[in-house]
């Protein structure tokens, strides 16, 4: 069976970023940070209100690109150290958004700004974000392509 390794690097980067949302809920939860990934993506669109739902479409529209670059990174860099390399794809996803939500919605003063631990909640996500396509990269496009080439040796 033919596989889409495009399709399956973009719905890697969807499982992703939903994770990310999760362990920002989850420091949001004890008090570490003020708004999740969904919430930061919502406010590029909706400008100072807040939304799950819109916040998941863009966000995921955002992990897809980031999944296909990454995609494409690897195709040229190799396959070899998958999750480090998601690591640093996500890190620089977080520098890329950081700056348009900084750019369009936090420095013209639509929302106050952000308290410094919402930062750090939000590189933290990168980094799992980062990590959990690393380790769904590995499973699903570069452990099928191993097993797939091991007979043509």
């Amino acid at each position: 069976m033919k596989s889409d390794k495009l399709l399956t690097a973009g719905l890697c980067g969807v499982i992703a970023v939903i994770l990310h949302e999760i362990f920002g809920r989850i420091l949001i939860f004890f008090g570490i940070g003020k708004y999740s990934v969904f919430q930061l993506s919502s406010f590029v669109i909706t400008i100072d209100r807040p939304s799950g739902t819109i916040g998941l479409v863009t966000a995921s529209l955002v992990a897809i690109t980031i999944a296909l670059l990454y995609y494409v990174a690897l195709k040229i860099t190799g396959f070899n150290y998958v999750m480090i390399k998601g690591i640093f794809a996500g890190l620089f996803g977080w520098v890329f958004c950081e700056l348009i939500y900084t750019w369009l919605v936090e420095g013209p003063g639509l929302i106050p700004l952000r308290p410094m631990s919402d930062y750090y909640l939000q590189i933290g996500g990168a980094g799992v974000f980062g990590l959990i396509l690393g380790f769904l990269f590995q499973k699903f496009i570069v452990a099928p392509e191993k097993s797939r080439n091991k007979g043509n040796i």
